[in-house]
């Protein structure tokens, strides 16, 4: 539940501080770059000096949102960076899973912290953090009502796309009446769903379409149908002139194959090697990612694991058998 005391600290912080810093997190999804812009957007119309920045580009299918192309793309923050300001890391659970350096900045920053994981770290100093909504944006979106500072259209389209992308269009079992509630809020600030839609999920290239075809003819069943996984290596993404932001919920296809409840999917790219896991209930996403020292939602997460590519599809396969089966042993 969130905590209302903390969210009149963050809006006095706003209000008080001249300079923002919003820091989005690494591999950036709907949920964090919704809040990122629609904060950037806030911080435009309050007369503040402010930037929105990430380590990664922003996937296509998010370059709609209003000022995307004020993104600042970094490989790193400095305390340059954040000198004077208020430093605000949205959707983003670690300091490791934000911008390079964010560790190193965190003691001289002035920073505030909203996201709605699990596991958040509480990094910052004033932590704005609710695991029982199903995005950030939610949070993002409550904070501008109760500041009273209201919701204009183009800050509506950026958070409508982070909730409905984080909640998969409201078919999550995250999604809450609350969630609802703040998706009315944004259509009455201009919101056209079927628009946002069609920017998000009905417009592909014919390259990334083939990658993610790819991935698809690579779909492995193991667990007697309970899991499914499929990986792509970075020979793939050279093929098709893409990098990993072209998956962005590719995943999510596997949850489809019926009987599946636990979805793994490995990706080498970027010289990084990835699994993203997603399940159903009563399985764990984030206990399978915390084995390679990641974590993320109780049916959202992932992980970085280092080593050859293949040895890493062949540890997350055999750790999510285990999984699966000791579950099974626990249900019984």
């Amino acid at each position: 539940m969130m905590d209302m005391a903390v969210m009149r600290e963050v809006i006095k912080k706003f209000s008080s501080s001249d300079k923002w810093v919003i820091l989005c997190h690494e591999n950036p999804d709907g949920d964090t770059m919704g809040c990122g812009l629609a904060l950037y957007s806030l911080g435009k119309r309050l007369g503040k000096k402010v930037r929105v920045m990430g380590r990664d580009p922003i996937p296509e299918r998010y370059r709609f949102l209003p000022y995307y192309h004020d993104f600042e793309c970094c490989k790193e923050i400095v305390e340059e960076d954040i000198k004077n300001a208020l430093m605000i890391c949205v959707d983003t659970s670690t300091a490791a899973r934000s911008m390079p350096g964010l560790k190193e900045v965190l003691s001289v920053a002035d920073s505030v912290n909203i996201d709605h994981h699990g596991d958040n770290h509480l990094y910052c100093k004033l932590n704005l953090v609710d695991p029982d909504v199903s995005a950030s944006a939610e949070l993002i979106t409550e904070l501008l009502i109760e500041g009273g500072w209201g919701i204009e259209e183009g800050e509506a389209i950026s958070l409508y796309t982070g909730l409905s992308t984080d909640n998969g269009n409201f078919r999550f079992g995250t999604t809450t009446a609350r969630s609802h509630l703040c998706a009315a809020r944004l259509l009455e600030a201009g919101v056209k769903p079927a628009v946002i839609d069609e920017y998000v999920n009905e417009d592909m290239k014919p390259s990334i379409l083939k990658l993610w075809g790819q991935a698809l003819m690579r779909t492995e069943m193991f667990s007697n149908g309970r899991g499914a996984l499929f990986w792509l290596k970075k020979e793939d993404f050279e093929e098709a002139g893409a990098d990993s932001s072209a998956v962005d919920g590719l995943v999510n296809k596997l949850l489809q194959i019926t009987g599946v409840r636990v979805a793994p999917f490995m990706t080498e790219a970027n010289g990084e090697n990835k699994v993203s896991i997603r399940t159903k209930t009563p399985y764990s996403a984030r206990d399978i990612a915390s084995v390679f020292g990641g974590g993320g939602h109780l049916q959202a997460a992932g992980a970085k694991i280092e080593g050859n590519f293949q040895d890493v599809v062949a540890a997350v396969k055999a750790e999510a058998e285990k999984y699966i089966d000791d579950r099974a042993s626990a249900l019984k």
